[in-house]
């Protein structure tokens, strides 16, 4: 009985031992990229995921076109590859079709109207075409902050990159292609000033968020432009560190150069200004008492 138990535990050991071998061989991992001339199958109502590897250069913000999408897709860092998701609209007719990359602003952006890619769209019955309009209200909407890969330095390498600060919290803007943007200012409603890009390689400035900046998501402009040149996120603090950013922020203010004037004078005239204060207080409460 020992010999047979003996065994049949060894049996289950192997067993287990083996599942576990074929599973971690079956894992799945990172998506492959997208083949050039390929053909993908989907059915009306389906989203597309179409990719790119992340080190190849220039493809970052270009657009994923087909006359069967129900709006083109974006390719976006989403690294370790550049994604773009498209859906296929309801009322597509079965049938190949082509699918092209073209420039961020569109065709004839530095764009290529060569077929990328096929999609061959299955037919449907009445049924399903009936039901895809909620199926495609129901998918979520599609990612656009982007996710570079670690180590790369600046912000922002894109309109999506996204930086996350916390009120109060100092960082730097970069722009690599300066030369038209020297000295001018770098707008958002989060900043406490605009700050003005300097710099011999590469512009740089220095940003401080707003202390009473609320939690949410920012656009950056440069001065009197319209498009986004930058986004980043604002989180939440509690009330005692709201407090502490605004006095740090309000002594910090005191205390810089304003019109020219030296700052220990500026510092100097709110000291005196806060003295004048605190005895004014003072003589109201001894006459108060002498009464």
């Amino acid at each position: 009985m020992r010999t047979r138990a003996g065994g049949a535990a060894m049996l289950a050991l192997l067993l287990v031992q083996t599942a576990g071998s074929a599973f971690a061989a079956q894992a799945p991992g990172p998506p492959a990229p997208t083949v050039d001339g390929s053909r993908l199958s989907a059915r009306p109502g389906d989203r597309l995921t179409f990719s790119v590897a992340s080190y190849l250069p220039g493809l970052n913000g270009d657009r994923v076109v087909s006359d069967i999408f129900v709006e083109h897709g974006t390719l976006r860092m989403n690294e370790p590859l550049i994604t773009a998701e498209a859906t296929v609209a309801c009322d597509t007719r079965p049938g190949v079709y082509p699918v092209v990359r073209t420039g961020p602003r569109g065709p004839g952006d530095g764009s290529t109207s060569d077929t990328w890619v096929t999609v061959e769209v299955a037919d449907i019955g009445g049924a399903e075409r009936k039901a895809c309009p909620a199926k495609v209200a129901a998918l979520p909407p599609v990612e656009q902050e982007e996710h570079w890969p670690a180590g790369v330095d600046g912000w922002p390498r894109s309109p999506w990159d996204v930086a996350t600060f916390r009120p109060g919290e100092r960082g730097t803007v970069g722009y690599s292609d300066g030369e038209p943007r020297f000295g001018e200012p770098l707008t958002s409603r989060g900043f406490v000033s605009p700050p003005v890009m300097r710099g011999s390689k590469g512009l740089k400035g220095t940003v401080t968020i707003r202390c009473d900046a609320e939690p949410g998501l920012y656009e950056v402009r440069w001065a009197g432009g319209g498009e986004v040149w930058a986004r980043y996120r604002v989180t939440p603090i509690d009330t005692a560190d709201r407090l502490s950013c605004q006095a740090a922020q309000a002594a910090e203010s005191a205390f810089a150069p304003t019109g020219g004037r030296a700052p220990w004078l500026i510092g100097a005239a709110t000291v005196l200004g806060l003295a004048g204060v605190w005895a004014c207080a003072l003589v109201r409460r001894r006459r108060g008492a002498s009464r």
